[in-house]
């Protein structure tokens, strides 16, 4: 299921409705996102020992970092794996800019936001014209757990409560998940409003494991299925949304 919402509806949370319970419920802004995604890409997979990760990189979240850090570990190479992450520290660009580029790979990120501290919009959308030969340079799906990481919103969009003129025409909505969507990442998990930590690292890491079971289910799916994670069932488990084509694990 496809979602083609404007900037009035997009700020609600239609994938936990019951009639999308545990179905792969995706975003975009328009249908056109699809058809670059697929004309771009001979597949929609990844491969599990691909995965990148970044945890808590200002250091102040050190409750994700000590627990989610061993658990991504654990999960990888109990199969094998050996992903590359940087925990507790600003990745430089050079990591973020080869991540980015890498063909059926993926990044995770749990810290603040989306990550713009360390790698700002105008350098994620700057990937876009990083090849040569007309594709869209950012190739992995990316899921940040940050808060709002997945909130797009008007620029000109007065804020709430405000007592300014309301103006009639907004600009189109635009957050960093866009970003990352525009610059060609085939999808993009994240978070509609603020959240825990606590909830939101046992729902990443619920996501991750379903991920990579390689059982065919979409990265979408996976989205779904992780609420069951949550302690907040609606206040954190409702805020995880997905933007773009859904993406499978292969199997290993």
């Amino acid at each position: 299921t496809i979602l083609i919402l404007d900037e009035h509806l997009q700020r609600f949370p239609f994938e936990s409705m019951d009639m999308f319970a545990g179905k792969a419920v995706t975003r975009v802004p328009s249908l056109p996102f699809v058809f670059a995604t697929l004309m771009e890409r001979e597949s929609l997979t990844v491969e599990p020992d691909s995965i990148s990760y970044v945890l808590d990189p200002e250091s102040n979240l050190s409750e994700t970092a000590s627990n989610l850090g061993p658990a991504l570990n654990n999960l990888a190479s109990s199969r094998g794996w050996e992903w590359k992450g940087v925990i507790g520290e600003m990745p430089t660009p050079e990591f973020m800019t080869e991540i980015l580029q890498r063909e059926h790979g993926m990044f995770l990120y749990c810290g603040h936001g989306g990550g713009e501290k360390f790698f700002s919009r105008s350098q994620v959308e700057a990937i876009m014209t990083s090849r040569n030969d007309g594709i869209r340079g950012c190739r992995p799906p990316v899921v940040l757990m940050g808060c709002s990481s997945g909130k797009l919103q008007s620029v000109n969009c007065p804020k709430e409560n405000s007592t300014s003129q309301r103006y009639p025409i907004y600009y189109e909505p635009e957050g960093i998940a866009l970003s990352y969507l525009i610059a060609g990442s085939p999808c993009v998990v994240g978070n509609l409003w603020d959240v825990t930590d606590r909830d939101i690292d046992r729902y990443c890491l619920t996501l991750m494991e379903d991920f990579v079971k390689g059982q065919g289910d979409s990265l979408a799916k996976c989205v779904a299925e992780a609420r069951r994670a949550c302690k907040l069932r609606y206040i954190v488990g409702s805020a995880p949304i997905c933007y773009g084509v859904p993406l499978t694990c292969s199997s290993r």
